[in-house]
C-alpha cells in the first residue's frame, strides 16, 4: 500500500534533471536548461531562491513541446530534369 512519502514528487535540481533526462553525449548546457524555464517551456518549483524540477512533468513538457527536426528533413531536395 503506497504512502504519502511514496506519494510524493520527488524534485531535483538543476544538474540531476539534465543527467537524468539526457546522455552525456547529447545533455545541453545549464544555461540552455535556465533559458527554457525563461520561457516556460520546462516547468519548474520555487523553493526558497532555489529552482527544482520534477523529472516526469519536464520529459512530457519536452516531448509536448518540444520537436526535433533532423538535418535530412531539413534539406529541400529539387527534382532533376
Amino acid at each position: 500500500m503506497p504512502t504519502n512519502i511514496d506519494q510524493a514528487r520527488q524534485l531535483v535540481d538543476a544538474q540531476k534533471l539534465l543527467e537524468t533526462l539526457f546522455d552525456a553525449d547529447t545533455r545541453p548546457t545549464d544555461r540552455w536548461l535556465r533559458k527554457m524555464t525563461r520561457r516556460k517551456v520546462v516547468p519548474y518549483y520555487r523553493i526558497g531562491g532555489l529552482l527544482r524540477f520534477d523529472v516526469e512533468e519536464v520529459r512530457a513538457a519536452l516531448e509536448r513541446d518540444c520537436r526535433v527536426v533532423s538535418k535530412a528533413s531539413r534539406k529541400t531536395v529539387s527534382p532533376r530534369a
